[in-house]
């Protein structure tokens, strides 16, 4: 049984090597000394493609100068904002009033190297404002989102990188924020292919999938890809990317073993470096790879 872990955005600059041993490092500490010993982990590393396909918005990967794609781009972002203002206890009032500042209004709506309405700028502040790591990581994730699922040729990239990874089997799969998407759309695709992968477990945490605007733009089918033995999700209650949200019916499966109370003590709740300490977390991984 290999074990497998998928890493979420803004992990450019780094590598295999290192995140696995963070991943690995966090795991540990909540399990029996040495008993990731002789475990085969696996760390596919997509973070410096995903990052410079991500840059290169005037090449023909991405086609930001098309301006139906940068609508796209814009409608993801509005709605996905949305979302986020509202699980944050931000008001349309207060939206509207961020978005007449004169300042955005004479900026002509550019912001973060691409084009945006006052809208999205404005959203974008407010979340800043109730916690700057909150804006800033919220922006990263929803773009990398956004180039992962609908920029062409990004997805072919990236799930090149990945989905070697998922086969032999059987695997212990775990995956973090848009990890957690990459691989739901990989699993999917495979059994639709009638070559599902082999995973007695899946964990996802801190998952984007409960955004409505990421199940919009991933699309059908939400069923619980063959393959899959057992589906946990987890994530904290204040992990502002998952909005705190399980995965439920009737957009999902009934199976998914949801636990969004769950006390992620990294640095912030929607770290990766907190999560595979939790316990329900650890011990799930740990029966899995048969480990005492």
């Amino acid at each position: 049984m290999r074990l497998v872990f998928v890493h979420g955005i803004n992990q450019q600059g780094l590598s295999a090597n290192h995140l696995r041993s963070v991943w690995s490092g966090d795991l540990a500490s909540a399990l029996s000394p040495g008993a990731l010993a002789g475990i085969a982990i696996d760390q596919p590393y997509y973070g410096d493609t995903l990052h410079q396909l991500a840059q290169n918005r005037g090449g023909a990967v991405a086609q930001s100068g098309d301006p139906v794609a940068d609508s796209g781009r814009a409608e993801f972002l509005a709605a996905a904002l949305t979302e986020q203002a509202a699980a944050a206890g931000i008001s349309n009032a207060e939206i509207n009033l961020a978005a007449a500042d004169p300042a955005l209004v004479a900026q002509g709506a550019v912001e973060q190297g691409f084009p945006m309405d006052r809208r999205i700028n404005a959203i974008a502040r407010l979340l800043e404002g109730i916690s700057p790591f909150r804006g800033s990581i919220v922006m990263r994730l929803l773009d990398q989102a956004y180039d992962y699922l609908k920029k062409p040729g990004v997805a072919g990239h990236v799930d090149a990188i990945v989905e070697p990874f998922l086969a032999p089997g059987p695997i212990v799969l775990v995956t973090h924020s848009l990890g957690t998407i990459i691989t739901f759309k990989l699993l999917r695709a495979l059994a639709a292919r009638g070559t599902p992968a082999d995973v007695p477990l899946y964990v996802t945490l801190g998952s984007p999938l409960s955004l409505a605007a990421v199940q919009s733009a991933l699309g059908t089918p939400f069923a619980t890809p063959a393959g899959v033995g057992r589906w946990l999700n987890a994530h904290d209650p204040d992990d502002f990317i998952s909005l705190g949200r399980d995965l439920l019916p009737p957009r999902f499966s009934t199976s998914i073993e949801n636990h969004g109370d769950v006390e992620n003590r990294g640095e912030t709740p929607h770290s990766i470096p907190g999560y595979l300490a939790i316990p329900v977390v650890a011990a799930a991984i740990a029966a899995a790879l048969g480990l005492p």
